[in-house]
This record gives structure tokens, C-alpha cells and sequence, in this order.
């Protein structure tokens, strides 16, 4: 299923940049040709990321720009798109790493690595849905929330070990020539760099695996089907990442997490602070918007989704302890005119969560 369409705008005039929108228009044709029709896996073009908890080095917020995104019930296929009308070759640096370089005419022209470029965009991605696990993923099942508070702090589930696979896909007229008997990383996941056309038919390939390995009969194959989320929750994934989609020129000058979340000096009364895990803004649970102002109900501190009007509970779980609050016990918020804290009865950790704008 399409979840983003391509971008519709017309094609840059630099023939570069002209070749490289091509690559991923065809990219985008052939994943439209065999996804559209298939709820188990959505697929989004063009996406943009913007983070500011995870700034450029010189302090810009940061940004990740992937040209195709599959994701499926056990993990995501990022789909690195390049531009080979000739030939590009492949070979190891013998050190595991690979280097690449493209043929125009009889001259060669070494370029970055596109396995390492989009493993660099899969751990920003990663950490971009780690922080708003709690909007996205449930917890644990009964039976294992004891044990896994007790070995990871608390019994949300998140995306820390979550399967991100690559491809590499070349133009279907280029001719990809491995140096040496050069062959793709298999570890932990097998990685690919395939021409364009092939890879709708290599992403089945390893959705079965995933899909084998995950059920209770299921031939154990490494770490494939270890992660998974709900096949209701995947939905809500992808909609929660194309709604974060920014275009160039459009980031606003929200504050970052860490702008907005860091305990204010004085705020924590044990004399402890919580570095279990890093905040950040908040999502909207219904459509996924940021836009959001926060209120006072019946049950407790919420906050309203200025896009769909949609509620959203101010989390009480303890990032520090994993105690859970119950309509303000153990674990409550607490407001202090524009600020809003969640404050922890079990172990006295105290943060800042909210500064209403």
C-alpha cells in the first residue's frame, strides 16, 4: 500500500540532479507496480525527516532524507535509489566496508558508499521512533512485564531492535559489477544491491523470512522475526512518519526535546534526575501532528491535537523506574503555570514533559 506518493514536481534541469529524480521515480514505478494493493507492506517516497535532538554538526536540526521506506509487521527496507546509466562497481576495503565507484565513458569516479549512507539514515530513523514509542507501540505482553521491567526499566515496547534492511537499487539499464567477488553484508540482515526491478521481488523474499522465523513452528533463522509490532500498530507507524514529513523550506521554529524537557533546576525534590531516557515533543495518537496545546479532563492532563482535535494522555509512566501512575497515583503531572512536570511517588524522579508556547 502507498502510504506517500512521490513528489510530483517537475524535474530539476541540472542533469545530475534530473538523472538522480529519475532513478527514484522508477524506484517509486516499480514499488507501485507490486505494493499498492498489499496492506502488509506500506511504502513512502520521498521522506524527510527533521530532527532537532539530533542536530547537524554545526547545530542545525537534523536532517534524513530517504528515497523509499517499506515497512512491514517485523521491521523497514530502506531503499537507497542511484542513478547508473553505465557501470558501477563494488569491492571490499578489507575491513568490511565497501568501496564504490561509477564509469562515465572510459573514465572511473569514485562516490560515498550508498550501503553506509543509508545505515547512517536508518539509525536516525531508529531513534526518531524510539522517542515516540509510547504513541506508536503498546507494551509488553502480561506475561513478560515483570522480567522485562526488571531487565530494561520498563515494559513499553520500542524500536531499538527493530529490523532495518537495506537496498541499493541501480537504475535497471546500469550494470553493477562486484570487484573480486565482492558480496552484500548478511549480517544481522541480508543487504542488497540489486537493480531497480528486482527488488519488489527480494523484499518478499525476505518479508517470508521474517514472517517464518516469527511463528511458533517457524525454522529459527538468526535475529529474523525476534521484533515485531502489532499488525494494527503498523498503520500507525507509517502514518506517524509520513505526517513528520517536512519539505525543504518548511521547518518551523519548534523547540527540541531538549529545549523543552530537560529537568528546570530545582525541580527534582529527591535530589535525583532521570536519565533513563531522552524526551521528546509529543505526538498526536490519532494522526500523529505535533501541533498541540494541553488541557484538563475528567481523567487527568491531556493534550488536544490542533489538527484533528483528536485527545492524547499525558503519559504516567516513570522513563526511570517503569512505575505507572493510575488516574495521579504513584505516578502523576502536576502543572506549574506553564509548565507541566510528571513526578514519580516510587523513586522521586521529577521532569519537566510540557512548556505550554
Amino acid at each position: 500500500m502507498i502510504v506517500k506518493p512521490p513528489n510530483n514536481e517537475p524535474l530539476p534541469s541540472d542533469p545530475r540532479h534530473r538523472a538522480g529524480a529519475e532513478a527514484e521515480r522508477q524506484m517509486a514505478f516499480y514499488l507501485h507496480r507490486d505494493f499498492a494493493s498489499d496492506s502488509a507492506l506500506l511504502v513512502i517516497n520521498d521522506l524527510r525527516l527533521v530532527d532537532p535532538d539530533q542536530p547537524e554538526y554545526d547545530g542545525r536540526p537534523g536532517v534524513c532524507q530517504i528515497d523509499h521506506l517499506v515497512l512491514h509487521r517485523w521491521g523497514a527496507f530502506i531503499i537507497e535509489s542511484k542513478s547508473v546509466t553505465d557501470e558501477v562497481s563494488v569491492r571490499g576495503d578489507g575491513a568490511g566496508g565497501d568501496e564504490w565507484t561509477r564509469r562515465y565513458g572510459r573514465r572511473q569516479y569514485g562516490f560515498p558508499s550508498p550501503i553506509q549512507q543509508a545505515r547512517r539514515q536508518g539509525e536516525f530513523l531508529r531513534a526518531f521512533l524510539q522517542r515516540h514509542r509510547e504513541h506508536l507501540l503498546g507494551k509488553m505482553p502480561p506475561g513478560l512485564r515483570t522480567l522485562t521491567k526488571l531487565m530494561a526499566g520498563t515494559d513499553q515496547r520500542g524500536f531499538t531492535n527493530m529490523p532495518i534492511q537495506i537496498i541499493v537499487a541501480i537504475s535497471d539499464r546500469g550494470k553493477i559489477r562486484r570487484v573480486n567477488g565482492w558480496n552484500e553484508p548478511e549480517i544481522p540482515f541480508r543487504t542488497f544491491v540489486s537493480k531497480a526491478d528486482l527488488v519488489p521481488a527480494k523484499i518478499r523474499e525476505e518479508l517470508g523470512k521474517h514472517k517464518a522465523a516469527s511463528s511458533l513452528l517457524g525454522e529459527t533463522r538468526g535475529e529474523y522475526g525476534v521484533w515485531s509490532m502489532k499488525a494494527e500498530e503498523l498503520p500507525i507507524v507509517a502514518g506517524f512518519l509520513a505526517s513528520r514529513h517536512t519539505s525543504p523550506g518548511d521547518e518551523q521554529p519548534c523547540p527540541s526535546a531538549a529545549d523543552r524537557t530537560p529537568p528546570a533546576e530545582g525541580s527534582v525534590n529527591s535530589g535525583q534526575t532521570s536519565s533513563a531516557s531522552i524526551l521528546t515533543g509529543p505526538a498526536c495518537k490519532s494522526c500523529g501532528g505535533t501541533r498541540l496545546t494541553a488541557k484538563w479532563g475528567k481523567y487527568g492532563y491531556y493534550w488536544k491535537c490542533l489538527s484533528c482535535s483528536a485527545n492524547t494522555s499525558m503519559p504516567t509512566v516513570c522513563p526511570a523506574c517503569g512505575a505507572e501512575g493510575n488516574r495521579g497515583k504513584s505516578v502523576r503531572i502536576r502543572k506549574d503555570g506553564p509548565k507541566y512536570f510528571r513526578a514519580c511517588q516510587q523513586c522521586g524522579v521529577e521532569e519537566l514533559i510540557w512548556t505550554d508556547c
